[in-house]
């Protein structure tokens, strides 16, 4: 495997994950799991699309590589740039989901959190910070360069991690029998 048809490969696998993601992302909202379950169930649902995702390309491109064999380091470089381009495609969802298709499920899950800390710093010199805040991250959720970077991260730390755990199952040693020479 080259590295333009590693890049590919991970530009285009990264992309069908965070479509998947974004997929998952209108599920939750239509069944509205974040507020129901506290968040366990979507991310649950998250790790399940991911890890089979994982699993599928790193066996794909352990088969693809050939003699040279498919080392531990090559596999875990590969998630983490997958999950790069998914974190760009799951970010670009993410934007359009809350700032035009649910807006207001957004606005009140951001609200019901800065509400709770709110309740506690009510009538101290931290209430007024505490609205200061609020103001700017509802702020922030509308900006897509920072959406896009969050996204990027959390794929990168989430997607990375199971990287290191699954990578051993699809590594492969080089075939130091087979005929190299192009003649």
């Amino acid at each position: 495997m080259t590295k333009k048809e590693f890049w590919r490969s991970a530009s285009n696998w990264g992309l069908i994950c965070g479509a998947a993601l974004f997929v998952m992302n209108i599920i939750g909202w239509a069944l509205k799991l974040e507020t129901t379950h506290g968040g366990w169930l979507y991310e649950l649902l998250l790790f399940i699309v991911i890890c089979p995702l994982i699993i599928y390309t790193g066996r794909r491109n352990a088969a693809l590589s050939g003699a040279e064999g498919y080392s531990y380091g090559r596999a875990v470089g590969y998630v983490f740039a997958m999950m790069l381009f998914a974190g760009i495609a799951y970010g670009v969802g993410r934007f359009v989901m809350m700032n035009f298709i649910a807006r207001d499920y957004y606005d009140a899950l951001s609200a019901s959190g800065f509400d709770v800390a709110l309740k506690m710093y009510q009538g101290t010199a931290m209430e007024e910070q505490m609205l200061t805040v609020r103001h700017q991250a509802i702020r922030m959720m509308a900006n897509p360069i920072f959406l896009i970077f969050q996204s990027v991260i959390m794929l990168m730390v989430k997607g990375g991690f199971l990287g290191l755990i699954l990578s051993p199952i699809f590594t492969r040693k080089p075939d130091v029998f087979a005929d190299t020479t192009n003649e």
